[in-house]
């Protein structure tokens, strides 16, 4: 595969990192919650980023070679969990992209005050024609797509982040009361209703993707030292932006009415309105729609080029290992298309755009959670098992740190994919447990059943 000169450097390298896990889709469902979803923060951060943010830092910095984790699980397990690790990473892409597409159809629809928001045919249509059009353009090669994340990212995500923030302290400041209630005591999470805890899956996915850059990393300058660094940038930056708009949209829209595909717009309508300036809506809308380009680039290019680093393992057809003259995986894109197109037709068939919303979502969650399984299994048996590499970068203490990093990932994964099978309260007007149930196994295992197949259908030519 050609690579290009390294041009990413700390700067390039926490945008992309931006734009693949802070996207103005998750807000919404992080502000369902009010002031206890600042609790959700902090038990996501320990329990689920801050681990993976060390652990990927630490595994980049000592393996630099293409692959990311599949390098990294292939090393500490073998190829064959590391192939279905890899799968699952680049099949989540899938459902991320859709979920972000819903988010900016929805909410272009709703700052134009259109009822277009809840048709389901025009959601369709939108993820389809949007992810096509995507994966075209990211043909062109990693530079061009760097460049659109970092120009997208800074103004169709922060810019309209920073605006709501704004808006939101001069709507507290005006004398509107928070639609939550703030004293401290909200700041524990009503665990007496364990379905609402299926919603820490949904935060733990919110934050997904940290060691998605690995994938990047021949492409980056000094990857040793960069790497690192641009972990710990985006880790601050990610947190500090979810906070700040998390909480905004929680003191303007009431928790029973946010809804979780478009809760941005909700919240923006609502404040532009109050300072005359309804006009800007649509105007925001656009910028919202301009950054969940940054978030498709990012998701598009990056795990099609892991996916595409395991056809030495013999594990992938050779159907999916065609490139184009700059060495992009085309068949790979187009693979990942096809799929987005397939659960776009889901919003045909089920009768609310939210819950076919969350269901992709919540199934990409336990996807998700089982590709971080192996990230921080791989990380404590490489610390046994290859203590000598060189590592420019160490979890702190030792491997007492990298054991109690990776036990409380683990523990926290295993919990999150228990939790996820659940309903939360505001969906249980719209489906049974059991029928969501089994729409959330049916979207996975199809998900899931192509490695299997490749696997076991595996010949001896597929290996290059």
């Amino acid at each position: 595969m050609k690579m290009g000169k390294k041009q990413l450097g700390v700067l390039a390298l926490t945008m992309v990192n931006f734009a693949a896990i802070l996207n103005v889709r998750n807000l919404p469902l992080l502000s369902t919650y009010g002031m206890s979803m600042i609790t959700f923060y902090i038990i996501a951060a320990l329990c689920f980023f801050i681990p993976t943010a060390l652990i990927s830092a630490e595994l980049a910095s000592a393996f630099v070679e293409e692959g990311g984790m599949f390098t990294w699980v292939n090393r500490a397990i073998g190829s064959k969990t590391a192939f279905f690790c890899e799968w699952i990473g680049f099949i989540t892409t899938v459902t991320a992209l859709t979920t972000t597409i819903v988010c900016l159809t929805t909410s272009m629809a709703l700052s134009l005050g259109s009822a277009l928001s809840n048709s389901r045919l025009c959601v369709c249509v939108a993820v389809v024609g949007s992810v096509w059009f995507a994966t075209f353009l990211a043909l062109r090669g990693t530079q061009f797509a760097s460049r659109i994340i970092t120009v997208a990212s800074t103004i169709g995500t922060l810019l309209p982040i920073a605006l709501m923030v704004t808006l939101g302290i001069h709507w507290i400041a005006s004398g509107h009361s928070a639609s939550f209630d703030l004293s401290l005591r909200s700041l524990w999470p009503d665990f007496s209703n364990f379905s609402n805890v299926s919603f820490l899956a949904g935060v733990m996915f919110a934050f997904a993707g940290i060691e998605m850059s690995a994938y990047y990393v021949k492409d980056v300058q000094n990857p040793s030292k960069t790497y690192p660094r641009a972990i710990f940038c985006s880790m601050l930056l990610i947190l500090g932006v979810s906070l700040l708009g998390s909480m905004t949209i929680a003191m303007v829209v009431p928790a029973g009415t946010i809804r979780i595909e478009a809760g941005v717009m909700q919240s923006l309508g609502i404040m532009l309105g109050g300072v005359h300036c309804k006009w800007l809506t649509p105007i925001i809308g656009f910028l919202m729609v301009f950054g969940g380009v940054a978030f498709v680039f990012a998701w598009i290019a990056g795990p099609a080029r892991g996916i595409y680093a395991v056809r030495h393992t013999g594990f992938l057809p050779p159907f999916l290992q065609k490139t184009n003259a700059m060495g992009i995986p085309v068949a790979i894109l187009y693979y990942q298309a096809a799929m987005v197109t397939i659960l776009a037709i889901l919003f045909l068939l089920i009768p609310s755009v939210s819950l076919c919303f969350w269901i992709i979502d919540v199934s990409a969650s336990v996807m998700m959670l089982m590709h971080y399984a192996c990230l921080f299994a791989a990380g404590i048996i490489l610390r046994y098992k290859m203590p000598h590499a060189p590592r420019t970068y160490r979890v702190p203490l030792g491997n007492f740190g990298m054991i109690i990093l990776g036990s409380v990932g683990l523990i926290n994964v295993l919990f999150c994919i228990i939790i996820s099978f659940f309903v939360p309260t505001e969906m249980r007007q719209t489906i049974s447990r059991s029928a969501f149930a089994w729409l959330l196994c049916g979207v996975t295992f199809l998900l899931l059943c192509p490695p299997f197949f490749f696997i076991a259908m595996r010949k001896p030519h597929w290996k290059t």
